[in-house]
Order: C-alpha cells, then sequence, then structure tokens
C-alpha cells in the first residue's frame, strides 16, 4: 500500500513538473512577444488550468495581437475576475477599438484604482484616456462621405489597389528614388507627373520616419529638404502624398495628436514663407483606433483611396475608395448610428439609394463592360491546369486578384511601349533634350521593372488562393 501511494505521489509530482516546464516554456515564448508561436501553448494551459487567471491574460494578450480581438475579451474578463489588473487595460482597448467609450473608461478607471494601490505609474491609463477623449471629439465629427469600395490586400503590396490618373504622379519603394539620393530606410516615395518634384517618407539614425523633398533642377537634383518640422512631434510621419497644386499635402503620423497608431493629417504650404501650416487630423470615418494611412485624392477622376488595417488581420489591410467632398459635411452627432458610420460597418451604408457599383469598377480601372467583354485568357494555375474564362475559378479572391491582373498587364504592356517610343526618340535627339530625357527613361524602367515583380507576385498570389 506504501509503494502504491509512492509511486501515485511521484507520478503526479512528474505530471507537475512537466506542465510547469511547458508553461515555462509558453512564457518564454510570450515575453519574446511572438504572439502567434506562443498561442497555441497558451490555449493548452488554459485547458489544463481554465480559472487561473494570469493565463487566461496570456492567453488573451495572444489573441489580441493576432487578430482576434473580440475573441480575446472573454479572456480578459476572466482574468480581471481573478484580479489581473492588466486585463482591464485590454478591456479598454477592446471597447475603445468598438467606440464603445463609456464602458472603455469604466474599465480605464478600475485599471487606474488597481494601479494606484499598487503605487505603479499611471503613464498607460493618461495617455489611454487622452486618446479616449480626443475619440470622443471625433466623434461628434464625422464626415460624410461616400465609399464606393472596399476591397483587402496583402499590406506588402498594397500600393495595386491605388490606380490613380498619371495626373497625380507615381507611387512607388525606394526604387523610384534618384542615385543622388541614400535609399536606406526610404519607405513610400511619390513623384510628380511631370517627374520634376519627389517627396519621401525616410528614417533617421533613431529610427523615427521624416518626410524629405527634392526638385530637379537643370544641373540636376536639388538637396534634399527635410519638410517642416511641425510635420513630426517627435513620432513617425510617413506615407506622403501631395496634391497637385505641389501645395497640399495628407500624410501618416502616430505622435500626441493621433487616435492610436497612424492617423490621416493634412496641412498646405504658406506660399510666401515655404513653411507648413499647423497640420490637421481630418478625424472619423478616415482616422480610427488602428493605424489609417496612405491617402491619395485623384482630381482627375474624383476619387480617392486610403488604406487602414482597422477589422483586419495581421498582414492584411482593407483599401476605401471614396468621393472626395469639395466642402466637409459632417453627420448629425446625435445620430444613434454614428459610430457605426465612424466605424465603416459596412461601407454600402453610405450609398444612400444610388447604386455606385460602376463607378467601384472604373475606379480600378476596370469596367463592367469591360470585365464582361472579356471571353477568354489563358493562365497556367498548377499541374497543367490552365484557368481560360472567369468561370473557371474555384474562389471569389481569386476571380477577383484576376481581375486586377489583366488590368496590371494592361499598363505594364501600355509602358513598355511607351518606354521602348522613348528610348527609340533618345537616340535621335540632342545632347541638351538627351539631358532631360534621361530621367524619364531610368524612371520608366524602374515602373516596369517593378511592375514585373508586381505581376509575378499577383500570379502567386491566384495560384495560392486556387490551390487553398
Amino acid at each position: 500500500m506504501k509503494a502504491k501511494t509512492f509511486f501515485l505521489s511521484l507520478a503526479l509530482m512528474s505530471a507537475a513538473t512537466l506542465w510547469s516546464a511547458t508553461l515555462e516554456q509558453a512564457k518564454s515564448v510570450y515575453n519574446k512577444g511572438d504572439y502567434a508561436k506562443a498561442l497555441p501553448m497558451m490555449i493548452e494551459q488554459h485547458k489544463k488550468s481554465p480559472k487561473n487567471g494570469s493565463i487566461a491574460h496570456w492567453l488573451g494578450v495572444c489573441l489580441y495581437n493576432t487578430g482576434e480581438r473580440q475573441k480575446s475579451k472573454q479572456y480578459f474578463e476572466l482574468a480581471a475576475s481573478r484580479n489581473v489588473a492588466e486585463a482591464n487595460k485590454y478591456l479598454a482597448k477592446i471597447c475603445y477599438d468598438n467606440y464603445d467609450f463609456t464602458d472603455a473608461e469604466d474599465y480605464l478607471d478600475d485599471y487606474e484604482a488597481a494601479l494606484t494601490k499598487a503605487k505603479k505609474p499611471l503613464d498607460d491609463v493618461t495617455q489611454m484616456k487622452s486618446s479616449l477623449n480626443k475619440a470622443r471629439m471625433m466623434l461628434d465629427h464625422v464626415e460624410q462621405i461616400v465609399i464606393i469600395d472596399s476591397i483587402s490586400v496583402d499590406k506588402q503590396s498594397f500600393l495595386l489597389a491605388y490606380n490613380m490618373s498619371p495626373s497625380c504622379g507615381t507611387l512607388g519603394n525606394a526604387d523610384l528614388l534618384p542615385d543622388a539620393f541614400s535609399k536606406n530606410g526610404v519607405s513610400i516615395v511619390q513623384t510628380s507627373e511631370s517627374g520634376e518634384r519627389i517627396i519621401w517618407a525616410q528614417t533617421d539614425s533613431k529610427g523615427i520616419s521624416h518626410l524629405y523633398e527634392s526638385v530637379r533642377l537643370i544641373q540636376g537634383w536639388d538637396d534634399k529638404v527635410r519638410l517642416d518640422k511641425m510635420l513630426n512631434d517627435g513620432c513617425d510621419a510617413a506615407y506622403p502624398f501631395m496634391m497637385q497644386d505641389g501645395l497640399t499635402i495628407y500624410y501618416a503620423g502616430n505622435g500626441n495628436n493621433s487616435l492610436g497608431g497612424y492617423d490621416i493629417f493634412m496641412t498646405r504650404k504658406d506660399v510666401e514663407t515655404g513653411d507648413f501650416f499647423v497640420p490637421s487630423n481630418i478625424g472619423m470615418p478616415y482616422n480610427s483606433p488602428y493605424d489609417d494611412y496612405m491617402l491619395v485624392i485623384d482630381e482627375g477622376k474624383n476619387i480617392g483611396w486610403w488604406a487602414t488595417d482597422r477589422n483586419q488581420i495581421p498582414g492584411k489591410i482593407t483599401i476605401y475608395t471614396f468621393i472626395p467632398n469639395s466642402t466637409r459635411i459632417n453627420y448629425d452627432a446625435d445620430d444613434d448610428n454614428i459610430a457605426d458610420k465612424a466605424l465603416i460597418k459596412n461601407y454600402r451604408d453610405t450609398w444612400g439609394k444610388k447604386d455606385y457599383s460602376a463607378m467601384a469598377a472604373d475606379a480600378r480601372n476596370v469596367s463592367t463592360n469591360a470585365l464582361s467583354s472579356i471571353k477568354e485568357f489563358s493562365f497556367h494555375v498548377y499541374n497543367g491546369v490552365v484557368y481560360r474564362t472567369f468561370n473557371d475559378f474555384k474562389t471569389p479572391s481569386g476571380e477577383k486578384m484576376m481581375e486586377e491582373l489583366l488590368v496590371m498587364q494592361k499598363h505594364f504592356a501600355n509602358n513598355k511601349a511607351r518606354l521602348a517610343n522613348l528610348r527609340k526618340k533618345y537616340e535621335t535627339a540632342s545632347a541638351s533634350e538627351q539631358t532631360a530625357m534621361r530621367s524619364n527613361i531610368l524612371q520608366l524602367e524602374n515602373s516596369v521593372d517593378k511592375a514585373r515583380k508586381d505581376i509575378e507576385y499577383m500570379e502567386n498570389s491566384i495560384r495560392k488562393a486556387e490551390r487553398n
């Protein structure tokens, strides 16, 4: 009997030791911030100890940071009931993300009380309450815009969704930057239609992103100029877009005037002094507690785009296409559905009684008539399987990407033709004309090379969608 008791005790001790080691492993991965890897480990630990508040909190954090914010709520609630103070902070964040500002404030009060009792700093609470107050003010001034389209894209190739008119210039990466400038830390670059002006975002030695501008002179590119420091309040200024007037700029910042992450700001240059006026946050529905950035307005098409990762999984973002207002018109602040409109619960709710489907297709440079007229194409999927019509597609995402691919291929062919024509003219041009043409040729070469890579990426994405 004693032997049985001894072996039973030994077995229980071994099991406890094994569980502890597995939990420590999970905590190690968690503490490194690798939430995707830690998630399944924390799920297993929660199953073993479903009433453990700390494990519930860690599981909630993993879910929250891998895009499952609503699912994480139940675990934070359990953790909060077990007096895990930080769980209240995440519950406040979830409510804040959903524009439930009253409950967000209640959770923040609980979090503040716990920190005060433990004599811990209140910096988190102060910052979150500041953001909460700004969001409440913005919710009283939500702009009434018509959003004609919404597409989900991979973040690494999101610029493909911006089918701008040539008058907007070109958006791209560091490859668009002339060789005269360092390309280290360069992200988004915009060139003007004429190619005479460039504006770009570039990080400094401290990792902070600033905006720079340069213009092309007769003897070459002028020195880069860092745009007015008031565009950068010690945090990042990125994703710039200069309007055709050369004075109005939209950009994204994540400083003190942001709701959380990147917000979109707008300012104009003073013609007399060359300085920029104090930037203004353009508010809701453009901005949210998530990252919102890269707003572009195409005056030729009278449409605009902006990017956001609200309600998206990591690696994916949403591109909204909208009709810019000539003058700002806000919704009634007392509207019962004002939060849904600010969050953009359903972009088609902005349509009213009008159907903007044809306009949305045209904004993508694909008209509904043009799509219906495409009878046949040839696209190799896998193992000898070739699609020849849209009816061959098994997934809506694959079909949608194929539409975009056909447009990309058309632009690619057009730009190749333009490049060939420009090179031909260059051969017979004078020395001074060749100097003026050289930069345009290089720029077009970079554009063609980038388009070739983008097409290859899109083709692989279609194949992946169809195989899965």
